[in-house]
């Protein structure tokens, strides 16, 4: 009876084991990742959908590039993720960059009282960063903001979204056969925005940021004779001047991620940051619009990214390099790719399977299936290049 009894709870135990087996394998492969903030959102908007649609699932750890691109390096991301390239010695064999996520890095600031959107020159914003300029009523934003603003104004066309089975319409840029955004008019007005005597404190990423190397250098490009110094993911090191000297006391703060840079400025009057527009959003901020090369202010957007990134270059590393001398009339010049990054050649065959279908996935559908992200959705010629790359993955 004894042994009877013993056979039956065993038989019993085994069966909870292969039922518990068989859920595993029938909940999918699931991916540890992790790295870059800016990135966060897009990749938090669409986990549900992509597990939804494929039946594995992914963790993504927003901790920052420099974690996204030490933690490939050491095996514990089956993708890590950065902003700016992952160039270093350190990157294991057969790594490469994927740009299949784009957006803009927004200048998003904390001034109450002023209620019509500002307009920033390149020059203007390295002074401010730089603490060159330090009051919000400096005669150099009164300059920006007191003046003939021209402006783009996108057509749109209402887009069929699904999430989670349910349908809903939404407004997005529309696009030629070419993938430029169409523009409908340009506005031109003339701006008198009042600006109010406060001092203005500076926040900044205090970890290695590549959202800090994107707008480094941007600045560096754009305004060298204001920032002199080359862009980097460290924003100290590119800061042009004494950080510490005694008069950036209190006035220029760094936080660790955008989400805390973001939620730094939302509770301190006067301050200014940049990060992707979408930590914008969170958390209530107004966003600034930049004068690009001929002189448009154009606010951070989809369409605006994907002007910008028309011009730029294809590198065989999955790279590229961005032209911040483009003449396009709708670029926004603060858009940025951030780059997935993943093996040719993963030890475990069904996790270089399920990487490769993630990958596919964030470029075909995500962008799309959320576009309040603000997002671009990725096409022409820099699609086409992040398919060829993502059917080198095993």
């Amino acid at each position: 009876m004894v042994r009877k009894n013993f056979v039956k709870i065993f038989s019993i135990l085994t069966a909870i084991v292969l039922l518990s087996a068989g859920s595993a394998n029938a909940a999918g492969v699931n991916l540890i990742g992790g790295g870059a903030t800016f990135a966060n959102p897009i990749l938090d908007a669409c986990k549900a959908e992509y597990a939804r649609d494929s039946g594995n699932s992914y963790i993504y750890n927003s901790l920052g590039s420099g974690a996204g691109r030490s933690g490939i390096d050491k095996g514990d991301f089956d993708f890590g993720w950065s902003d700016t390239p992952h160039l270093g010695t350190s990157a294991p064999a057969g790594m490469m960059h994927l740009p299949v996520v784009a957006a803009p890095v927004a200048i998003m600031y904390n001034l109450p009282g002023v209620t019509k959107q500002l307009n920033l020159s390149a020059t203007t914003l390295a002074k401010i960063f730089s603490r060159t300029i330090t009051m919000w009523n400096d005669p150099a934003i009164k300059a920006d903001n007191n003046r003939v603003v021209k402006t783009p104004i996108f057509e749109t066309v209402k887009t069929k979204v699904t999430i989670d089975g349910k349908v809903s319409y939404t407004e997005v840029v529309k696009k030629d056969a070419k993938s430029n955004p169409i523009v409908k008019r340009y506005t031109s007005q003339r701006e008198a925005i009042s600006l109010p005597k406060t001092a203005i404190t500076v926040v900044y990423r205090n970890d290695s940021s590549g959202t800090s190397g994107i707008f480094t250098n941007y600045l560096a490009a754009t305004a060298p004779t204001v920032w002199t110094k080359k862009g980097n993911n460290d924003f100290p090191s590119s800061f042009p001047g004494n950080i510490n000297d005694v008069s950036n006391l209190g006035k220029i703060q760094g936080a660790k991620g955008s989400e805390l840079t973001s939620a730094l400025v939302a509770k301190t009057v006067g301050s200014i940051t940049y990060a992707e527009k979408d930590y914008a959003t969170k958390n209530k901020l107004p966003v600034a619009k930049l004068f690009n090369n001929v002189d448009i202010a154009v606010a951070p957007g989809a369409a605006g990214v994907s002007a910008f990134l028309s011009g730029a270059t294809f590198n065989t590393n999955g790279t590229l390099t961005l032209d911040y001398a483009t003449l396009s009339p709708v670029a926004y010049p603060l858009g940025s790719t951030s780059y997935a990054l993943v093996l040719t050649k993963y030890k475990d065959a069904a996790k270089g399977a399920a990487v490769k279908e993630l990958m596919t996935y964030i470029l075909d559908k995500c962008a799309a299936k959320f576009p309040a992200t603000e997002f671009a959705v990725i096409d022409g010629g820099l699609y086409d290049f992040n398919k060829s790359l993502i059917a080198k993955i095993s």
